[in-house]
């Protein structure tokens, strides 16, 4: 089960990091009816919203996974950190860093980020923290990640993340938001 979880995991997350983008349309076919019944139809944003969600509880199953290995959260974000690295070499400065967390992040429908600084060698933002329906909506924790454990790890990983790649994430939660600091190192 460890194995498999973790295999899992990772192979979700390997498609939805990294600074590289690639554009998939398909003709979408409408099901059709049959005996009397019919499968339901969801809309984009419906379906958007429940690949956050899943994508969100897979963090919170692989968080668990590691927690229970002894590892904190903010160990947990390292880990995975170190594992997708190597997938960011493309990033050249923070304003690709940014773009690539952005495109990231933007998987959760509702995701808004307003930049107030941006250069190649810093970026100051704050976004806001749509995600946070997701823990509302299970009673505060989903499958025992609570929210504190899912921004500690996140928080590790982005500045994992940012220090593979030569530069400092700082990043300070604050109500619906989130203020993010980017800085190069190099």
């Amino acid at each position: 089960m460890k194995i498999s979880l973790t295999s899992a995991f990772l192979l979700i997350a390997i498609s939805a990091c990294g600074p590289q983008e690639r554009v998939v349309q398909e003709d979408v076919e409408v099901v059709s009816v049959t005996e009397g019944y019919q499968l339901p139809v969801f809309t984009d944003q419906e379906r958007w919203m429940r690949t956050a969600y899943i994508w969100t509880v897979s963090s919170a199953l692989y968080l668990d996974e590691l927690k229970k290995r002894g590892l904190s959260p903010a160990e947990s974000g390292q880990v995975q950190a170190d594992i997708f690295s190597p997938g960011w070499s493309g990033v050249q400065n923070a304003m690709d860093l940014f773009s690539a967390m952005y495109r990231n992040w933007s998987m959760i429908p509702g995701n808004v980020c307003e930049v107030s600084e941006a250069t190649e060698e810093t970026v100051k933002a704050t976004c806001n923290r749509p995600y946070l329906a997701f823990f509302e909506q299970s009673g505060g924790d989903i499958y025992g990640m609570s929210l504190a454990e899912y921004e500690e790890s996140n928080i590790s990983f982005n500045s994992g993340i940012a220090f593979s790649v030569g530069m400092n994430w700082h990043q300070e939660l604050e109500g619906d938001d989130f203020h993010i600091t980017i800085t190069r190192t190099q």
